[in-house]
């Protein structure tokens, strides 16, 4: 029983260090990777897919200061991807990023941008979430079932043990709310960045 539950946690570790690196991955086929928490469209008057490809170096890369962009020509696609400190990177649960797909418009360049987190931490929020859900409404059946709710205290232990409950998943809620908020600035800093690249460059050639 112990070897199974230390085999289960080695293949769970391995699994989320996996989604991890993958997700960091400056490839095309990575850029597809994640969950999808948001999306957005944004048009640059007089940029052209030309001027855009010129502000990339020969293997599509674009250094900014709070993070990095990659160029796929041949999909018309960008994955921006914030800067984190090596060990951050692992350990936060919420890391974010960013694929921007480029199409024009008339003299108009259109950038819709899907954002997305590792699905190991998608997974694991929803399983927290759930868990304590059911774990609140299946405390409270079996509390009134066994005859809790039939005097003035057993009442306020039915509140108290429901107002637990509700607030653990208050404070899950605020937390995910929160850390979804801080990536979402944190993207928008190297996007803001990519888009004054664009711009210049647009306004030099």
């Amino acid at each position: 029983m112990i070897l199974a539950g230390l085999f289960a946690g080695v293949l769970f570790l391995g699994i989320f260090i996996g989604d991890r690196l993958y997700f960091r991955t400056l490839s095309s086929e990575a850029s597809h990777y994640g969950c999808r928490v948001g999306r957005a469209e944004d048009r640059l008057a007089f940029a052209s897919l030309t001027q855009t490809y010129a502000c990339f170096d020969r293997l599509g890369l674009l250094a900014l200061r709070y993070g990095v962009a990659r160029l796929f020509a041949d999909t018309n696609r960008i994955l921006l991807r914030p800067r984190y400190p090596s060990l951050w990177a692992f350990l936060w649960m919420w890391p974010m990023k960013a694929t921007i797909d480029l199409r024009v418009e008339g003299q108009t360049l259109v950038l819709s941008s899907i954002k997305r987190i590792p699905w190991c931490s998608a997974i694991l929020t929803a399983v927290w979430f759930f868990g304590v859900g059911l774990g609140t409404l299946v405390a409270i059946i079996s509390y009134v079932s066994e005859g809790g709710l039939n005097s003035s205290g057993g009442i306020l232990v039915g509140v108290g043990i429901l107002a637990l409950g509700l607030l653990f998943l208050f404070s899950g809620l605020i937390t995910v709310v929160m850390a979804y908020r801080l990536e979402s600035s944190r993207l928008a800093k190297v996007y803001e960045e990519l888009r004054a690249v664009v711009d210049r460059t647009a306004a030099t050639t």
